[in-house]
């Protein structure tokens, strides 16, 4: 965990990153997705991981981006012949785009901040605390882990055959050539590597239905729990004033 979080108890920063989630969606537009991104990029690059936050972000709302603006052009109505009628389309189709990249933008950057700022293990350590069962707690964690799990054993094949022979030729056909060899010995190692945990879990006596003791109980000041209970009190609200309006 980056220094900035250490001092925080990770629910603090996770019901900060949900109220930005919803922040973006329910509140006027555009200022709330504006002011969620801002704000979720600010924090991102508060706790060192700015950078990899807003190319989370962009990777994801400027593709969105794209193909929204390309269906509401193709697929919308037939239009008017004036020229200005037409402009005036591809502006509002420009416009609805924007708006939801922009609001998936905001979502992307609130939840990418606390998935690369703070330890899955150190996250669900802290819900396990405040009633998490067992087996969401270990399907949380996995879930966290599988995509640098999956990566590290992907270099580890790709170096073993490496090793064996194999060449990776350059551009998308050497890549495509490539596949093949490297898919299934990753597929098996992915497979071991689920048969291990379920070995480890049952050698340990995992129990689903009971809760955990910590042995190293993660700070969780009254301070914070208050304000946490109003970040929580804010997102019904703001929840609630969604669904009237």
């Amino acid at each position: 965990m980056t220094g900035a979080l250490s001092r925080w108890n990770p629910l603090t920063p996770l019901a900060v990153a949900l109220a930005l989630v919803v922040g973006a969606y329910v509140g006027p537009q555009p200022a709330s997705p504006i002011a969620a991104l801002a704000l979720a990029l600010r924090l991102a690059g508060w706790s060192g991981v700015g950078r990899r936050t807003a190319a989370l972000a962009v990777a994801v709302a400027v593709p969105t981006f794209a193909l929204l603006y390309l269906m509401n052009v193709v697929v919308a109505p037939a239009l008017p012949s004036p020229l200005v009628q037409r402009l005036t389309s591809f502006d509002a189709a420009a416009r609805d785009a924007a708006l939801i990249a922009l609001r998936l933008g905001a979502a992307v950057a609130a939840l990418g901040w606390i998935v690369l700022a703070i330890p899955p293990r150190r996250l669900t350590s802290a819900l396990a605390q405040r009633g998490l069962p067992a087996w969401a707690a270990y399907v949380l964690v996995a879930s966290l882990d599988a995509v640098p799990l999956a990566r590290r054993r992907a270099q580890e094949v790709l170096e073993a055959q490496r090793c064996r022979g194999l060449r990776v030729g350059h551009g998308l056909g050497g890549r495509l050539r490539a596949l093949g060899p490297l898919a299934g010995p990753l597929i098996v190692s992915l497979v071991s590597e689920t048969e291990e945990r379920a070995l480890a879990l049952d050698a340990r006596a995992f129990d689903p239905g009971r809760r955990r003791t910590a042995l190293d109980p993660i700070p969780d000041p009254r301070g914070e729990r208050m304000f946490r209970l109003v970040l929580w009190l804010g997102i019904v609200g703001l929840a609630i004033s969604g669904i009237v309006r």
